[in-house]
Parts: C-alpha cells; structure tokens; sequence
C-alpha cells in the first residue's frame, strides 16, 4: 500500500510538471498548441505504447466483453468533454474558482462512485466510513484553496466579475465539467476491476503491472481524444490557424509537444500503477489522493514561480491552511485503506 502511495504521489508531481514546456512554444495559437497536444497525448504516445510495449493486446481485447468498451468509450468522451468545458469555463469565472470547482467536484465524484461500482460492501466498514471521512477533509481543504485564489485574484478586472451572467454560466459549465472529468477515473474503474483488463494481461500474457495499465487505459485516451481533438480541430478551422503548423519554430514546438504528451501519458499510467497496488478500492483512494496532490503540486509551483508574491497575507494564510487540511485528509484516507487492507 505504502508503494502505491508513493506512485499516485509521483503521479501528481509529473501532472504538475507537464505543461512547462508549453511556455517555450512560440508562434502558435491556443488551438494549435493544445490540438497538438491532446493528439499526441491521446492518441500517438498510447497507441505507440501499445502496439510496441503490451504483448498480446489485441488478444487480451478479445475476452473483454463489448458492453465494457462502451462504457469505457462514453466515460473517457466525459472526460474530454469535462476538461473542455473547465478549458471554456475559466475565462468567465476566473482560474482560482475554476480550478477548485473541477478539481472538488472530480475528486468527489471520482472518488465516491467507484464504491458504488463493486466496492459498496465496503462502505459502511471501519475503514470504508475512515475513507469518505478522509475525502471530506479534503474537500475542505480545496474549499480553502479555492478561497484562497480568490482573495488572490481580488481587483483583478476579469470577465467573470464584470458579468452576473457569465458568472452563473461559467459555475454551471464548471460543475458540470467537474462531474465530467472524474469520468476519466471511472473509465479506469471500469476497464480494470469490472473488465479485468489488467488481470488478463498480466496473467495470460505475462505483462509487468505498469506494462498492463497501458493495456487498461489505452481505449480511455481514445475515447477522451475524440472529444477534445475534434474540437480544436474545429477551432483550428473557425480561426484559419492550421497554417501555423508551418511556422520555422514548428520542429521545436513539436518537440516540446511531446515532451508534454509523454510526461502526460506517463503519469496517468503511474497513477493506474498506483491504484492497482492500493488494492479493491485503489480507484477511490487513489483518485482522492492523486487529485489533491495535483492541486497541492500546482500550489507549490505557484509558490517558486511568483505568482503569490504579490498576494496578502490573509490569502496566503487561507492557502497554507488548505494545503495543511488537504495533507491530513491524505493521511486519513490512506489510514482507511490500510484498514481494509
């Protein structure tokens, strides 16, 4: 267990990372860099890692039932579709609100559900009721983070404080989005403790465990790629920018792109690495784990880079005690799951 706390960890710490690359791309559009990216990273660097690394995928496809693929299919769309809309939402309402409204309501969501999809024995067990109790700490700790962003981002002109309308709108499409990202998380659930993909390529085709989650997530990446991929490729041609492809920086860019795409892709596999190891409900605690680590990472960066350099102390004080409350909801959440373990 404590491995696979360690895994879900430096999964956060890579999605924390993976965009910095993003900053050194020069002469592309929105659109351009992040259709780009979301090819590569849901598409090229799985499908790659498939084909060339997991021995018999097709075969191990092959036992899987096709209900299993469907569901996967339409939770991984949900999951394009939530981080689109957190994408669109967050110029209305602002990045402190958007980021923790995503994030809260994903973590919930993704994090509860799994014990409704085979692990609802356990909820009501010592370490089932330590678990949803952990995950409720955690919510106040992104409570305090999300409050924390905002006194941050006070006198700021924004769109979303300049418009009631756009305010309402950009919540709704949050918490929608939010409800829609843990769809990812569910997909995983799904493909891997009710189909068994994992089990059977590990067991019938002697794959390593990081090796198998290739296997489990492949058709994830896909159907989320489908979501955002058809829609910057529409983005693309709304704004006629494809032409930007051909920019003398493009070779660089590319580069850059999938530098990000790797680091990407490598750490949701580490964290359906991390999940497997944390046992029956690993997609529960996992998740909770993983995802606040992502916000307690991303606040860390933000500490180094300046961006509260400017922010009062009072701000300041609200972030500080959020990271604090959201590291003992970790250490509750994982004392649940050593319960049951």
């Amino acid at each position: 267990m404590g491995i696979g706390i360690i895994w879900v960890l430096l999964a956060a710490i890579l999605l924390g990372f993976y965009a910095l690359p993003s900053k050194s791309v020069k002469s592309y559009s929105l659109e351009n860099l992040w259709g780009a990216f979301w090819m590569a990273a849901m598409f090229v660097v799985p499908v790659l890692a498939g084909v060339l690394l997991v021995n018999g995928l097709g075969a191990t496809y092959a036992q899987v039932p096709n209900n299993i693929f469907i569901s996967i299919l339409a939770l991984s769309v949900l999951w394009g579709l939530g981080n689109l809309l957190w994408g669109i939402s967050i110029s209305k309402i602002g990045m402190a609100l958007g980021f923790s409204l995503l994030i809260g309501i994903s973590t919930l969501v993704g994090s509860i559900l799994p014990f409704f999809m085979g692990g609802f024995d356990q909820l009501s067990t010592p370490g089932g009721l330590v678990i949803l109790a952990g995950i409720f700490v955690i919510m106040l700790g992104i409570i305090a983070n999300g409050k924390a962003g905002l006194l941050r981002e006070e006198g700021n002109e924004k769109d979303a404080e300049s418009s009631k309308k756009n305010m309402r709108i950009g919540i709704i499409m949050c918490v929608v989005g939010g409800i829609s990202a843990a769809g990812f998380n569910l997909a995983y659930h799904v493909a891997d403790n009710i189909g068994h993909i994992g089990a059977i390529s590990q067991e019938q085709y002697g794959n390593a465990p990081w090796i198998a989650r290739i296997a489990v997530m492949l058709p994830s990446f896909i159907g989320s790629g489908l979501a955002t991929v058809l829609y910057f490729s529409y983005q693309l041609s709304k704004n006629k920018t494809w032409g930007q492809f051909k920019a003398p920086e493009s070779s660089k860019n590319i580069f850059l792109i999938l530098i990000m795409a790797l680091v990407y892709c490598a750490s949701l596999i580490i964290y359906g690495l991390g999940a497997y190891k944390l046992g029956a409900l690993g997609t529960s605690v996992g998740f909770a784990i993983f995802q606040t680590s992502c916000i307690m990472v991303a606040n860390i960066l933000g500490i180094f880079t300046g961006e509260w350099k400017s922010a009062g102390s009072k701000s300041k004080n609200w972030m500080y005690s959020g990271l604090a409350v959201m590291a003992v909801g970790i250490v509750i959440v994982a004392y649940g799951n050593f319960m049951l373990a």
